[in-house]
């Protein structure tokens, strides 16, 4: 006789509290009731979404739950699921993703990304993976002290730059695309979404100022030009270059190390340290950055699902 598929729906208020105490399974006890109970109280003033909370239930108990959260540019972030107990415990754990990626697809979105650090249990790769969304690269995250400037190789170009402004919108723009021509930085989402998604992504990353997102072109050579986006990231003494792009004609010869040396002059006055990630397949960039003299501080396995609506 087959065994009976896990009903697997869209996580109803009233089931939230079993939901998430399987969510947070995996701390301790003494906390776990805590945790639960702030979550449902801020979801009930509206302070959190857990719209994107699924449930797996057999015979009407839950025994496996699912986070998605939507993001700006339609884009969503997926946890890996946590399921209680060992029967059948990597079915219930894929036909989560599965149900949940189903719903962002025919909700229009874009793409579904999951970021697993070491912490993740090491069946988390592998639900994901059978569900979905196949590991494509790892993200390195860097930090460098602002306090130092960057120095720049004698006869490196000198780069004229502008933020953005209505002006500057259409130049910033034309650039920002010329920049993803051949970019080693995740070209599995090249084309994926459009350039207003893309955008709306990076602006809900951090605090936004257009100042701080800046378009430069080498003097005297208009095709070779480079983006920067800045954030200001709450609540800590750091920015976030959460972009730097060159196009193709300004690559290969020192510029990065000038864009980096710019961000690292616009970020002193205000912050200590600027932060990166770097996709660890784009070894130019990634000595780039150590040649820096950025260090490393955390590391992600990214997983992703392009959703085609």
């Amino acid at each position: 006789m087959a065994l009976a598929e896990p009903e697997v729906i869209a996580c109803p208020p009233e089931e939230r509290v079993a939901a998430l105490g399987i969510l947070y399974r995996r701390v301790s006890a003494s906390l776990r009731p805590r945790l639960v109970a702030d979550a449902v109280q801020e979801a009930e003033a509206g302070t959190i979404d857990l719209s994107g909370l699924w449930i797996a239930r057999r015979r009407g108990r839950v025994v496996g739950t699912l986070l998605t959260q939507t993001l700006a540019g339609r884009a969503a972030a997926v946890w890996a699921p946590e399921v209680e107990g060992a029967w059948r415990r990597s079915a219930t754990a894929v036909a989560l993703v599965r149900a949940a990626l189903a719903n962002l697809s025919a909700r229009g979105f874009r793409v579904a990304q999951a970021l697993l650090d070491d912490s993740a249990p090491r069946h988390a790769a592998a639900d994901l993976t059978a569900g979905g969304m196949p590991r494509v690269t790892d993200l390195l995250y860097l930090e460098r002290d602002t306090a130092l400037p960057l120095a720049v190789a004698p006869g490196v170009p000198l780069i004229d730059w502008q933020g953005l402004t209505h002006a500057t919108e259409a130049d910033f723009r034309a650039v920002l695309q010329g920049t993803y021509a051949a970019s080693l930085d995740m070209p599995e989402l090249e084309g994926v979404r459009s350039l207003d998604d893309i955008l709306a992504s990076h602006r809900a990353g951090g605090r936004f100022a257009p100042e701080r997102w800046q378009v430069g072109h080498v003097r005297g050579e208009p095709e070779a030009a480079a983006v920067l986006l800045l954030s200001e990231l709450p609540d800590r003494d750091a920015w976030e270059v959460a972009y730097l792009g060159l196009t193709v004609p300004a690559r290969g010869r020192g510029l990065g190390r000038a864009v980096l040396a710019h961000a690292i002059d616009l970020a002193a006055p205000y912050v200590g340290r600027i932060e990166l990630a770097v996709d660890l397949r784009n070894t130019p960039a990634h000595a780039l950055y150590r040649l820096a003299g950025m260090t490393p501080f955390d590391r992600r396995a990214v997983h992703l699902a392009m959703l085609h609506p």
